[in-house]
């Protein structure tokens, strides 16, 4: 069986690989077309969609043919935009967009046979600031999808194709030159460190946005609204079902301790396709992983729990409590991912045990105040996000 699936793998993917090459020798390159895409086609958000809005809002850019790349393609919200399309990922329709456009604007690794020409600009935006570490960093075996030499493969074949990328600080700059071996292929000053343009939400949105966002998810307004979103863990991984989902905090407490005051949002990484049943603790737990634009999340919360998750990068622009629930830091730290940063750079307090986690959201959600930790912390890492960074992007990738 086995045999059977990577046959029809590779049948597959040979099969992409002919039409992308047959739209390729039929469609012209148009220099005002566009090609979008977020997460592999998953969603409309990131620093995509913070371009193409800032796209949308200026005249400069009135000509330009724009074309999402969605698996989901009922978006009339989309559709009835200003030139704008939207084709299913991985169609026929898909390749022949990127074929003829200009611009690729991507926030993740691209297929390996998808190659930009000399005449088109490709800008990986990437889709977050790492705490662990990616790509040809990783000194670990591996993970349960790819091994070692694949990753370097991978991020060096993705180096190959990038003209320009997104960083948000120094510090970024400096990794993703390390992480796709940049430098190997003469392309460090590739990198625009301009800030991150999916941020310029976190600077423009006003309170009616957070009471839209409530009503739609049905989120109460008179309780404290915590935000708990994990990453995934290499090492939890089946072929048959992909990374699974292995919840630390155990709610069923947590509704014990905090559920007369708060509710918890629970946020699972893209790459996790199982999903846990809430359905014992509705009112307190809602599962907001199906939700495109955790951005909508960020402002709706008052604190935010995770583990290794980038989330807390973005999420400390608003001045808000952190809190880091590690239950496992030896373990992920020596055998799968280690860290880019010490842990006492963190914005927030370290939490290994339940009842300290408990204990800790109480006290700061009534007493929190940024310290110094914190506010270097966003000197170092959020010193170039604000209101206006797409329009800066757009400035340095369009000429």
């Amino acid at each position: 069986m086995k045999r059977l699936k990577d046959f029809l793998r590779k049948l597959m993917l040979l099969y992409k690989r002919f039409i992308y090459f047959v739209a390729g020798i039929i469609t012209p390159i148009d220099e005002y077309t566009v090609v979008f895409e977020a997460f592999q086609g998953r969603s409309f958000s990131c620093s995509p969609k913070a371009i193409y809005k800032e796209m949308l809002r200026d005249e400069k850019y009135k000509d330009f043919r724009f074309i999402w790349a969605l698996r989901d393609t009922d978006r009339a919200d989309l559709k009835n935009n200003r030139n704008t399309e939207v084709v299913r990922f991985e169609s026929y329709s898909y390749y022949k967009a990127l074929a003829g456009a200009k611009y690729w604007i991507f926030n993740s690794n691209t297929r390996p046979f998808l190659k930009p020409g000399k005449n088109q600009i490709f800008v990986q935006t990437w889709h977050g600031t790492p705490l662990k570490k990616i790509g040809c960093d990783v000194m670990h075996k591996g993970n349960a999808m790819t091994k070692f030499s694949d990753i370097q493969k991978i991020y060096e074949g993705e180096a190959k194709k990038i003209t320009y990328m997104i960083s948000p600080s120094d510090y970024c700059t400096e990794k993703f030159i390390s992480a796709f071996h940049l430098k190997k292929y003469g392309k460090e000053n590739a990198v625009l460190t301009t800030g991150y343009p999916r941020n310029d939400f976190l600077y423009q949105f006003k309170k009616e946005d957070c009471e839209k966002i409530k009503e739609r998810w049905k989120i109460p307004r008179d309780k404290k609204v915590i935000l708990y979103a994990p990453t995934f863990r290499d090492n939890k991984y089946s072929p048959k079902e992909g990374f699974q989902l292995e919840n630390q905090i155990d709610f069923v407490r947590a509704r014990e301790k905090l559920g007369e005051d708060c509710v918890i949002l629970f946020r699972a990484h893209y790459f996790i396709s199982e999903r846990m049943n809430f359905d014992a603790l509705e009112g307190f737990v809602y599962d907001v992983s199906g939700v495109e634009d955790v951005n909508e999340l960020y402002i709706i919360s008052d604190l935010l729990i995770t583990d290794y998750s980038s989330v807390f990068f973005d999420f400390a622009n608003l001045k808000r409590p952190i809190l880091f629930f590690m239950n496992d830091y030896e373990e992920y730290k020596n055998e799968l991912r280690d860290f880019y940063l010490d842990v006492a750079e963190l914005p927030g307090k370290i939490v290994t045990e339940q009842n300290e986690l408990f204990f800790q959201v109480k006290e700061m959600l009534q007493h929190f105040s940024v310290d110094e930790t914190y506010q270097r912390f966003c000197e170092k890492y959020n010193y170039l996000d604000g209101e206006n960074t797409s329009r800066k992007v757009l400035e340095g990738i369009i000429k």
